[in-house]
């Protein structure tokens, strides 16, 4: 595999499930990723744990690392991580695997079943806004709010051409 070269690296902080997420976003990407390296923590470390403090692992050339840092903090809205898919398939096969014991929630995110907030995006919604017309992008944007899970790409597409006849 080519060497990662990402200057900024999102650090997921886990309860002591950092190298199971790994894994499962792995997998939810249809196996476009890898786990680089896993850190056990040093030996005189006050608690010792049985699992690494730290995995480092690769999500479709991007890297990340996962802290087993303890119950002390967990993830919010405030943050989330944004998949853009082509098709609707691409998109209803990374959604289920992702939502897979999450939550969904409005406008196409989802809280994975670590509490991350995922926001699943067709890249067909960007190209629409970027035809510049602005009624129809007015359109898509409630078609985007009106929508609670993961996105119909033919609905959103239906709401952008709906007065402009196609």
């Amino acid at each position: 595999m080519t060497e990662i070269t990402a200057r900024i690296v999102p650090n997921l902080w886990f309860d002591r499930e950092a190298e199971e997420a790994a894994a499962h976003y792995i997998a939810a990407f249809g196996g476009n990723g890898r786990i680089v390296a896993t850190h056990a923590p040093h030996p005189d470390a006050p608690s010792p744990q049985d699992v690494p403090v730290l995995v480092e692992f690769e999500l479709g050339g991007q890297l990340f690392v996962g802290i087993n840092g303890g119950p002390h903090f967990t993830f919010t809205e405030a943050v989330s991580l944004e998949v853009r898919v082509t098709g609707q398939q691409e998109l209803d096969s990374v959604w289920a695997a992702l939502v897979a014991g999450g939550q969904e929630q409005p406008c196409g995110w989802l809280k994975d079943k670590y509490g991350l907030s995922w926001q699943v995006t067709p890249n067909e919604y960007f190209d629409m806004l970027g035809r510049g017309d602005v009624e129809a992008n007015r359109r898509l944007d409630a078609a985007v709010l009106a929508t609670f899970g993961k996105f119909d790409i033919a609905t959103l597409t239906r709401a952008y051409r709906s007065e402009t006849g196609g």
